[in-house]
C-alpha cells in the first residue's frame, strides 16, 4: 500500500510540473520537475523517508 502512495505521489509531482509548463509557468515547473527527479533518486536508493521508514517507528 505505502509503494503505491508513494507512486502517486511521485507522479502527481511530474504531472504538475509537466501541466506547468504547458501552461505558461515554467518556474513552477522546474521546480516541481527537480522535487520529482529528488523523489525518484531518493525512491531507487531505497531512502528511509521514501519507503515511509520514518513514519513507522
Amino acid at each position: 500500500m505505502l509503494r503505491w502512495l508513494r507512486d502517486v505521489l511521485v507522479i502527481a509531482v511530474l504531472a504538475g510540473a509537466m501541466t506547468s509548463f504547458v501552461l505558461g509557468h515554467p518556474a513552477v515547473g522546474a521546480v516541481l520537475a527537480v522535487v520529482g527527479g529528488v523523489m525518484i533518486s531518493l525512491a531507487a536508493r531505497g531512502h528511509k523517508y521514501m519507503t515511509f521508514g520514518g513514519l513507522m517507528r
